[in-house]
């Protein structure tokens, strides 16, 4: 979260302002036109009182009360009410065997060093039931019928503790912001895990969470439990839940897809011959970041070169040299949303007459994918789609002249494109993977399509070696098409010249115009960044 402060102003995350107003409320922040705002005012008032509050009735997190700019009565994300949360551990106890526990633990702390952590991230499916974003365990408790009872079992009040880290939920908060039928204290888990766990019919709980909150201890109280035959997997239950996405969590992921693919847009226009892949990758990140998303999706792939080939390329370490192209995919998290998106565009402003022909061939399979994710095909089957597709186009490139479309086919395709075409997305970047590839699509389905070529950066290859190209998108099936949720930013081959060109020719004119202003005392700033 970027964050301005001085002595007389407090801090105000840009996060409470939507991707179009970020930059309007930054200009307003430092103008000072916002500290005579009814909205600020009252916000202050309510960071006072909340000052005022007793520990128990504390969220440990942002709520309407705390962040009213941001979120609305009972609303534990933009647009997405208690209401929602409520209706999914309904869902989930219908799908639960009767008089059965679900187990689910939030995520536990990471730690660049010692003490010092990295920044939280809630596990999703425990986020998706409850929108708590603090470690603490979730049971879900079947009563038989379609009932259900919401146990939330949170950290005692450590007064030591919250002067170094804050204040967490407290057991008032977790009743009447977050909605749990019961409220205990963590250290009562194990021995309450036990009894619920002996008289449950089932105990539903994925032992793989091993850096889960709690988990040793929840082990060793199901110890019980796993001898009798009763545990069996939630996340299986939770991606069925999670696939096909609500209409408040399209709103989200259509958010996190725009600001995605503007700040790439941006990337995109400061491109120059020689840039840096690591000034792209900042220059992603500081976009998103500006515009609201709490953080990075995965770290971002900037490769230029035969570093384009390079699936998860991460370095970002080098220039990229005129007439290289460069391939980025990078993604944002918005409100616990995430997005992915692919781009590959020459940093000179005009491709090659190779780079070009090798562009056009996947922007044409990227063509035939959207046609056909549509309800009642499949993932699968639109990779298989893929695979034919660029069979065609390695074929028609003449790579391998004596290569066969049907040596492509069976599997000589590999050596250029070796991933499969799409995954699902929502709250995590590679979402609900146990519900496969074979699962017939539906609408409110979320995913990305990704199809790529992959040139070896071998002589054999000529003009076309060491081009690597992959245009990636956030794709919503819906009962009329796929809905590219992601296209602020263009694929058209011409409007990316146009885009870039106009970018390298700007960047030239504020290079000469610095030079002519630098005094010799004051050598102008360059770029460098560290190589590994």
């Amino acid at each position: 979260m970027l964050q301005l402060c001085s002595s007389t102003l407090p801090l105000l995350g840009i996060t409470a302002f939507g991707p179009a107003a970020a930059a309007s409320a930054i200009g307003n922040l430092l103008s000072g036109s916002l500290h005579s705002s009814s909205s600020f005012a009252q916000q202050q008032r309510q960071q006072q009182q909340q000052r005022h509050l007793s520990r128990d009735a504390l969220a440990g997190q942002p709520t309407h009360y705390t962040h009213p700019n941001v979120l609305g009565p009972d609303e534990l994300a933009p647009g997405l009410h208690i209401s929602e949360f409520q209706a999914r551990r309904r869902n989930l106890a219908r799908l639960m065997p009767p008089g059965s526990i679900a187990i689910i633990p939030a995520a536990s702390l990471a730690y660049v060093t010692g003490v010092i952590p990295y920044p939280y991230r809630q596990d999703a499916d425990f986020l998706y039931l409850t929108g708590v974003q603090q470690q603490s365990v979730a049971i879900i408790q079947t009563d038989g019928s379609a009932g259900y009872r919401f146990q939330l079992y949170v950290p005692s009040p450590d007064t030591e503790k919250e002067r170094w880290d804050g204040a967490w939920v407290g057991q008032q908060a977790a009743q009447q912001v977050f909605k749990a039928d019961e409220v205990y204290s963590i250290l009562e888990l194990p021995a309450r895990i036990q009894q619920l766990a002996a008289s449950a019919n089932a105990v539903l709980f994925d032992f793989d969470r091993h850096n889960s909150y709690q988990f040793q201890s929840l082990r060793q109280s199901l110890h019980e439990a796993i001898g009798k035959g009763k545990t069996m997997p939630l996340r299986p239950h939770m991606h069925r839940l999670r696939w096909v996405k609500s209409p408040g969590e399209l709103a989200l992921m259509r958010s996190s897809a725009t600001i995605a693919a503007q700040s790439m847009h941006r990337c995109m226009a400061v491109s120059h011959a020689d840039v840096h892949e690591q000034l792209l990758a900042t220059e992603f990140e500081y976009g998103v970041k500006l515009a609201g998303a709490s953080r990075l999706a995965y770290p971002v792939v900037a490769g230029g070169g035969a570093d384009s080939c390079t699936i998860h390329y991460s370095r970002n370490d080098k220039q990229v040299g005129d007439g290289q192209v460069l391939l980025m995919d990078a993604g944002c998290e918005y409100h616990g949303y995430v997005s992915d998106v692919t781009r590959t565009w020459p940093v000179n402003g005009r491709y090659t007459a190779e780079q070009r022909q090798v562009y056009e061939t996947v922007l044409e399979v990227r063509r035939r994918c959207l046609e056909a994710a549509v309800p009642g095909n499949t993932l699968g089957k639109v990779h298989q789609l893929s695979v034919q597709l660029l069979s065609e186009g390695l074929r028609d490139l003449g790579l391998l002249p004596r290569a066969t479309l049907e040596d492509f086919q069976k599997g000589l395709y590999r050596e250029f494109y070796c991933h499969s075409v799409g995954h699902y997305l929502g709250m995590d970047v590679h979402d609900t993977n146990t519900v496969g590839p074979h699962r017939t699509l539906e609408p409110g389905v979320v995913m990305a399509i990704e199809p790529g070529l992959y040139i070896p950066d071998h002589p054999q290859f000529g003009a076309y070696a060491g081009i690597g190209v992959r245009i990636e998108d956030d794709v919503l099936v819906t009962h009329s098409g796929a809905e590219v949720l992601s296209d602020a930013v263009p694929v058209d081959p011409d409007q990316i010249e146009a885009l870039v060109g106009a970018a390298a020719g700007e960047a030239r004119l504020s290079a000469s115009t610095a030079s002519s202003h630098s005094s010799s005392d004051e050598p102008p700033v360059v770029f460098r960044a560290a190589v590994a």
